[in-house]
């Protein structure tokens, strides 16, 4: 066993400490809104009942991506179906995804970042209260990271098998979170360009994962052309959103760049859930499209809200409302401040270095930026680009500690890591 992998598993273990503590101290904190209706579907599926909405009417439901859902369905029918029991399963999930740091670190900056990233992730509040909120982001993440690493190992040894790995894991965060299909394009794509020499064979590498990308999602698509009258690719609710972040209150006031469900209207009587968010999706961009001179005030709230600058006091209730307590919220995001000042000083670095593991680590980062643009801003949306952000804040710890070695005559040594994900291509 190896000095990382030894320390890797120690860090694992902190990690899973963390969130077990957590889990069983808020283990009364409120569950409602979308994780609460997460619990009620996975119980509907596992009691036989199907994907059910888990309010009245009482119809078919497509209104998040399966993924969470089924995932809560199987802990169900093994019995840990309470809320405590979920918080410490997912606290599980989101303990690999601290590994998965670890290791996606190691293979873009070397051993030291690799552990030093893990030992971030595994403390830092803004990935382990998302693993107690009992939403869907524990599971995203897992995928995520997942999807990033597996980019690299594309990247390493091009075949249309890895590349097929990468379209299933895209495809499976996209399951979890659905504005993860925007992976297909930002990080599929320069990963088939940087993989091959000519445009034609990176377009067959690109075929190769999304046709697996599509593979993985067409169960649940074509279920989905069954059940609705409109087509519902993910998810319903990705629908609703325009109409929440689309309208008075949220282009105007305290509440501007922000999401109010009061501005959904009722529900139709002969209307099933696809019909009803597709008519909330006109209803909101038709708004937009009326009040064009507000989209500058608008859209810089948004990236405001989404890096947690503007109001601060405001991100914490909502934050609440979603199942975080607001103690660790607010010291969570006043450590995404440190952590996202040190990631700019990493993506210094590593475009210094020229390393192809920069791509990839920007690639979550400009999908959130752009779903807060079109969407609305908050911390929640912010998460994809959590585990990017950790390791380019430890590729800037690593750099300037041992800077303070050389500067104090210590010796700089680095342990034998894996080959960078810029190492050329046998």
């Amino acid at each position: 066993m190896t000095p990382f992998t030894k320390g890797l598993g120690v860090i694992a273990l902190l990690a899973l400490a963390v969130r077990t503590i957590n889990a069983i101290q808020h283990r009364d904190f409120q569950v409602l809104g979308d994780a609460m209706t997460f619990h009620l579907v996975g119980q509907g599926l596992a009691d036989g009942k199907g994907f059910v909405e888990a309010f009245p009417p009482g119809g078919p439901t497509a209104e998040h991506p399966p993924g969470l859902e089924v995932f809560l369905a199987f802990w169900d029918k093994l019995g840990a179906n309470g809320f405590l029991a979920h918080r410490i399963i997912l606290g599980a999930v989101g303990t690999g995804t601290v590994v998965l740091i670890g290791l996606l670190a190691r293979r873009v900056a070397g051993d030291r970042v690799g552990l030093t990233a893990a030992a971030i992730a595994a403390v830092y509040p803004m990935l382990w209260l998302a693993d107690a909120s009992l939403m869907s982001e524990t599971l995203y993440g897992f995928f995520l990271v997942s999807a990033l690493l597996c980019a690299l190992w594309v990247r390493d040894a091009p075949s249309w098998r890895r590349a097929a790995a990468l379209g299933a894991l895209i495809a499976l965060a996209a399951l979890t979170r659905g504005e993860a299909l925007a992976l297909i394009v930002l990080l599929a794509i320069p990963v088939a360009i940087a993989s091959r020499p000519t445009w034609s064979s990176r377009a067959a590498l690109w075929a190769a994962t999304l046709a697996a990308f599509v593979l993985v999602l067409a169960p649940w698509t074509i279920f989905n052309l069954t059940r609705f009258d409109s087509p519902v690719l993910i998810s319903t609710n990705s629908n609703g959103l325009f109409v929440g972040a689309n309208c008075r209150d949220t282009y105007h006031g305290e509440l501007i760049g922000a999401w109010r469900f009061q501005c959904y209207t009722k529900r139709r009587a002969n209307e099933d859930e696809a019909q009803y968010f597709a008519r909330q999706r006109r209803i909101g961009i038709d708004f937009a499209l009326d009040h064009k001179g507000r989209w500058p005030a608008v859209v810089g709230a948004r990236l405001g809200r989404l890096a947690d600058v503007y109001r601060f006091d405001q991100s914490v209730f909502f934050n609440t409302a979603e199942g975080r307590p607001a103690n660790p919220v607010r010291w969570g995001i006043r450590m995404y401040w440190v952590v996202a000042l040190l990631a700019l000083a990493g993506i210094v670095l590593l475009a210094r270095r020229r390393t192809f593991g920069l791509v990839v680590l920007l690639a979550p980062i400009v999908m959130v930026v752009c779903v807060a643009t079109v969407t609305y801003g908050g911390t929640r949306f912010r998460y994809a680009a959590e585990p990017s952000l950790v390791i380019l804040a430890a590729v800037t710890l690593v750099a300037a500690a041992q800077r303070l070695l050389a500067s104090a005559g210590a010796p700089r040594t680095e342990p034998a890591a894996s080959p960078p994900a810029s190492a050329p291509r046998a």
